[in-house]
């Protein structure tokens, strides 16, 4: 009977290697997504991240509500959220290559790519001139850019919290939701 059971045990464990080895060389880690799709402030176009694709998909709208891809612009490594500035630009957040994409809207293009800190996740815009913050999650902190000059040195401010993901504003106040608060 044992040695049944050796035999049974061995099989099993062979089977087990055998499974591991024909596995995919390749497993497919996204990062999670914060603020995926938006539809620009006109109405026309309806913008989503690609998050395993490493893009910006362009669709645009018909009157009768009906969408079309119409283009798909590579960005930086997962993208986890998108919003537009307004009708011709849009602000994507890349998780894993630490940096916000400026995408031109009407020619499918990026226009500036910027350095953020460890692993942003969500930008909004907000005040008058507008300003980009942008969630720095593993460094508990916001970066704001001047949309008007997106090279100039952002300013820095520190979260009491742990892990700040989505942003938000309600036309006075910009509020970050705090992973591990």
């Amino acid at each position: 009977m044992s040695q049944t059971r050796s035999l049974l045990a061995a099989t099993c464990l062979a089977s087990a290697i055998t499974a591991v080895g024909h596995a995919q060389s390749f497993v497919n880690f996204e990062s999670p997504q914060v603020h995926p799709v938006e539809v620009t402030p006109g109405g026309a176009r309806v913008l989503v991240t690609n998050t395993a694709d490493n893009r910006l998909e362009i669709l645009d709208r018909s009157d009768d509500g009906s969408l079309r891809r119409s283009a798909s612009v590579p960005v930086g490594l997962e993208p986890v959220s998108v919003r537009a500035f307004d009708d011709r630009t849009a602000w994507v957040v890349n998780h894993l290559s630490d940096s916000v994409t400026i995408v031109d809207l009407d020619t499918a293009t990026v226009s500036a790519t910027l350095p953020t800190g460890d692993e942003p996740a969500d930008v909004v815009f907000a005040g008058s001139p507008p300003r980009a913050f942008v969630s720095v999650s593993q460094e508990n902190r916001l970066m704001v850019f001047d949309p008007a000059d997106p090279a100039a040195a952002p300013i820095s401010i520190p979260i009491d919290g742990q892990d700040p993901r989505s942003l938000c504003f309600d036309g006075t106040s910009v509020y970050a939701v705090i992973f591990e608060a």
